[in-house]
This record gives C-alpha cells, structure tokens and sequence, in this order.
C-alpha cells in the first residue's frame, strides 16, 4: 500500500525505532510562534498543534537529519508497505489483510491479520472488520506497535 501512515502511528514508530529513510515527514508544531508581520500564517509563524506533511529525505532520529526540538516534533511520514516491511524484518511480525464477510453481515468487509513469528509459536491477532484495506492495515499496525513491540 503506497498510502502513507497516520501521524499518530508515525509518532509510535519512531518510539519503537523505525529508521528506514523515508521521503515525506512530518512536522508537527509543540508550540506557537507568531511573526510581527505576518502572525501565524506566514513562513515564521505558527500555532502549537499545526501538523504539515513535507516532501524531503528524512530518518528518525538521526542526528544530522531529525531536527526535532521543543518547538517541532518531526517524523518519519513512510507508507503503510514500509512499515509492514519494516515489522517483518525488524520484530518478525507480519500483516496480512484479507477480506471476508462476518456473522450476519451482508457485505464482504476487510480484516488484518497479525503473525509473530518465534521459535516455536505463532500468534494471531484479533478479527476487526472494517470497510477499507488501509483501515485495516493501519488499525493491524497500531495494535502491533502498542501491543507487540
């Protein structure tokens, strides 16, 4: 999937770690600005809680690249594929979405399933229909992040 992850997600994985490059971030404002000639809508002005999605080379984390400091939080913006990738490679985890249709439900929907693969075992995560694939994906990875990780 080429769409690209939430900033809420974006936020946890680079909690977890995630460092793979990436060509958007995000940009998310800790506080607020504002320039004496054009307040907070011009390029020197701000107000706290403003997120921009930017076209750039970036890495989480990284000390020459995430500027990150008390007035942006910045992140990696990677699509929904990178991620899944990254899960795999990194934890042993991967998302798979299917579509089906459940109990008393009419219509087909989308569910995400979750494998951890380990020594001796493999876990499935719970079965949440929703109506999208990308819904699924992203609900598959936010409960990864917050559960599995």
């Amino acid at each position: 999937m080429n769409t690209i992850i939430t900033f809420e997600i974006a936020k946890l994985i680079k909690e977890k770690g995630f460092d793979v490059e990436c060509n958007k971030y995000y940009e998310y404002a800790l506080t607020s600005r504002k320039n004496e000639e054009d307040g907070y809508s011009g390029s020197f002005g701000w107000k706290k809680g403003e997120l921009n999605l930017q076209s750039g080379y970036f890495i989480n984390n990284h000390s020459k690249i995430d500027n990150s400091n008390s007035s942006w939080l910045l992140c990696s913006a990677p699509t929904i594929a990178e991620v899944v990738m990254w899960l795999y490679e990194k934890h042993g985890i991967w998302v798979v979405v299917n579509i089906g249709k459940p109990h008393l439900v009419k219509s087909c929907m989308f569910y995400a399933n979750i494998i951890k693969f380990g020594i001796h075992h493999k876990n499935k995560h719970r079965t949440i229909f929703v109506n999208t694939p990308t819904e699924a994906y992203l609900s598959a990875i936010e409960h990864t992040l917050n559960n599995l990780i």
